[in-house]
């Protein structure tokens, strides 16, 4: 009786479940599963080679006789097949019958090679294919080689030179992933359309029903910068498609009176609503639904999911209501260092361990730096540190240091201290890369410092000396441990804001002046209304490249299209589209006009004075689609504010916005943009002055005055002295009248 009972509750249960699932996918779309889902779940084969996984390491010797490659797997993935191809070379001094490597997957042991001292060639190349249990596949895998190798076997000396394997930079880990069907649930969220374990490009395409509003464009703006924040490093890129079905992870916004075709009979909603689904053909692919009543509330569900979507379960979200999200102050960027306070070690911080480091040739200890671009660092000679730090004891007489270097070049070193576990503190200084006279070129700069403008990477490198023993010995003891404490600091409180504009690196390394306050509000940006899919992607492209830099979602970016209404006081101002595309519709004296008008006297000085070097270029009038392919980034003043700045990202035609893109998300091409307009072909870029020089941000008086007048050594010799005839004339007034007041005084008495 009870075996029936819940036998029938098992049914009743299954039947209830079935409902619900049919609830959410109502049966009236049933033609889009005629075909069916795939019985077989896809494969996808990668190759990652050593060099791409970040691999620097390819010799071992006798003391440093290990290396590690690190790889990753998705959530939405299953191992099925992992093959370890690789080559490598050893010392011919080596004793084959006791020498030999070790390979570890994930610290087990899964192979040992011998070295045949006899029978392979003195220089010869040994290349192995190793076929790995996927079994032992985790979501952050290792895979490490450790060399033992002998020489002598009776005076042995680890140290010695005559030990060493080198493996080929051509090595390789070969992977064959299964696709999983996960559940539609927000708990993984942001995965699968960002995952944490993927070490590759973000690729996501957001999906419209039709034609994009203002409301929507911000909201797809906003959600962009979010995934942006998330992959930071990795870049983030949004293709952007129309009314077609998703068959890969993607991202749809839709309200119920516009709707793609595939989800004409989805359920209405009254709220702001976000939902998972499994893609109707493509039930391996996730889609994440941005619902609304009307476009309005797009904007409302992206917010709520942003910002809430660590409390959100299962399937579906509705966001009832959203609490008054505070403005965000200038320069508080979450990565970001403070400008208001000295800023500890331990805010910087990833991983638990990231501050220590293991061993005689450890791991560096190393922090990404990101500082706003505008800090006025003239005549400084660095920004303060405060370094604490500690390591296990040393050896006496023995010279055992810690390296401290900036962006891969060395800033400082440190003796390190033969009590063990004390805490040093020492103050330091991290060197800057002055940019304030733009005439200058890189070369013309201390290459070794900090680069305000773009991220920045803090090293700390342990190094312990070796002692010598014995006759034969020459290793470490083992347990060297070194430390950087949470508590050390940097400190850039006492800085003041000031940066001579246009700057465009400035804005394509550290998106200023709008990433200055984090979701900007106090940036508008222009485009044309039915902008086509490629302009929409760069707009995405370019939010999702915000929030990589701030590390938070762009969600009071105004965007507006072209009107006579338009107001443009007070914003930093970004303009896209193509040239000639915004004034058809506009009254010559309105505002958009104005600007519009300047934008384009900059983007022809860019291209006749910049690539073609002609004179008078301002008088030259060519449509810009007969030169081709081409973009031009430019950078000039507000004609409505003298604080506020403009930046225009022209594309001449449709394929030309993807170099735009390219060059936002390309680091080599990123680290080429410089001065106040850039001309991008697919040859490269050329940067050009376009435009006068204007500065932007506050520094006392008499700093102003010194730092304007510091390379006219003439004018500020005459500025002084007529200074301290000014205060000589106005003592000997005062003394004046102070003398006559004393007379009068006496004649009084």
């Amino acid at each position: 009786m009870i075996k029936t009972f819940l036998t029938l509750l098992l049914a009743f249960g299954t039947l209830g479940i079935s409902g619900w699932a049919i609830s959410a996918e109502p049966l009236s779309n049933k033609a889009i599963f005629d075909d069916g889902y795939p019985e077989q779940a896809p494969i996808e084969s990668m190759t990652l080679s050593f060099e791409k996984l970040g691999l620097s390491k390819f010799k071992l010797d006798g003391v440093s006789n290990s290396t590690r490659v690190d790889f990753t797997n998705r959530l939405d993935k299953l191992g099925k097949k992992l093959t370890l191809d690789f080559s490598y070379t050893t010392s011919p001094s080596l004793i084959g019958r006791v020498s030999h490597l070790k390979i570890f997957l994930n610290e087990n042991l899964v192979t040992v090679l011998p070295i045949d001292d006899k029978t392979t060639p003195i220089g010869t190349v040994s290349e192995r294919s190793i076929v790995l249990n996927p079994k032992l596949i985790k979501d952050f895998n290792q895979i490490r080689f450790e060399l033992v190798g002998f020489y002598d076997l009776v005076c042995q000396d680890d140290y010695s030179k005559t030990i060493w394997a080198e493996l080929s930079k051509s090595s390789r880990i070969s992977i064959d992933r299964q696709s999983l069907a996960l559940e539609s649930l927000l708990e993984y969220f942001p995965a699968p359309f960002f995952d944490s374990r993927d070490y590759n490009k973000v690729n996501l395409p957001f999906v419209f029903a039709s034609q994009t509003d203002e409301n929507t464009l911000e909201a797809a703006a906003a959600l962009s910068s979010f995934f942006g924040a998330q992959a930071k490093w990795r870049k983030a890129q949004f293709p952007v498609q129309i009314n077609t079905t998703p068959t890969e992870h993607s991202v749809v916004f839709a309200t119920n009176d516009n709707k793609p075709d595939f989800l004409l009979n989805y359920p209405d909603v009254e709220k702001p609503t976000v939902e998972i689904i499994s893609s109707p053909t493509q039930r391996y692919a996730k889609v994440l639904l941005v619902l609304g009543k009307d476009t309005a509330q797009l904007k409302e569900a992206v917010v709520g999911l942003v910002f809430g979507y660590k409390v959100m379960t299962g399937r579906s979200a509705t966001i009832d209501a959203i609490s008054n999200l505070p403005l965000r102050e200038a320069y508080d960027a979450p990565l970001w260092v403070r400008s208001d306070r000295p800023v500890s070690f331990d805010e910087f911080i990833e991983y638990p361990t990231q501050l220590q480091s293991e061993g005689y040739r450890g791991l560096p200890v190393r922090l990404d730096l990101r500082f706003a671009p505008d800090l006025f660092t003239w005549r400084e000679n660095g920004i303060p540190i405060t370094l604490n730090y500690r390591n296990t004891p040393v050896e006496q007489n023995m010279l055992s240091r810690l390296n401290m270097l900036i962006n891969g070049k060395f800033v400082d070193g440190f003796i390190l201290d033969n009590e063990g576990g004390k805490t040093i503190t020492t103050d330091t200084l991290l060197p800057l890369l002055s940019e304030f006279n733009p005439t200058k070129t890189r070369q013309d700069f201390e290459l070794t410092g900090l680069d305000l403008t773009t991220n920045n990477q803090l090293t700390y490198d342990f190094n312990f000396a070796v002692v010598k023993t014995g006759e034969c010995s020459a290793i470490p003891a083992g347990g060297e441990f070194g430390a950087i404490d949470g508590s050390s600091t940097i400190d850039v409180s006492d800085f003041h804001h000031y940066i001579a504009m246009p700057n465009l690196r400035a804005f394509a390394n550290g998106g200023f002046p709008f990433t200055k306050y984090a979701d900007l509000h106090q940036s508008t940006l222009v485009m044309e209304a039915n902008s086509s899919v490629n302009a929409i992607s760069l707009l995405l492209n370019f939010t999702g490249h915000l929030g990589a830099i701030t590390g938070y979602p762009a969600h009071r970016l105004d965007i507006q299209f072209p009107s006579n209404q338009l107001a443009l006081n007070d914003k930093d101002i970004i303009i896209i589209g193509k040239p000639d595309s915004f004034l058809n519709s506009l009254a010559k004296d309105s505002a958009l006009s104005v600007l519009i008008n300047n934008n384009q006297r900059i983007v022809d000085q860019a291209i006749y004075n910049g690539a073609y070097d002609t004179k008078g270029a301002e008088k030259i009038k060519v449509n810009i689609s007969s030169i081709g392919r081409l973009a031009v980034m430019s950078g000039f003043q507000s004609p409505f504010d003298s604080d506020r700045s403009v930046v225009s990202l022209i594309a001449s035609n449709e394929n030309a916005f993807a170099l735009l893109t390219d060059a936002l998300l390309n680091d080599d091409k990123t680290a080429q943009i410089m001065g106040s307009s850039a001309i991008i072909n697919s040859q490269g870029i050329k940067t050009i002055k376009t435009d006068e020089q204007y500065f932007v941000g506050h520094v006392p008086i008499h700093t102003l005055i010194w730092f304007h007048f510091s390379d006219r050594p003439v004018l500020l010799a005459i500025l002084s002295l007529l200074t301290l005839l000014l205060i000589s004339f106005m003592l000997w007034r005062v003394l004046a009248l102070l003398t006559k007041k004393r007379l009068s005084e006496g004649d009084q008495a």
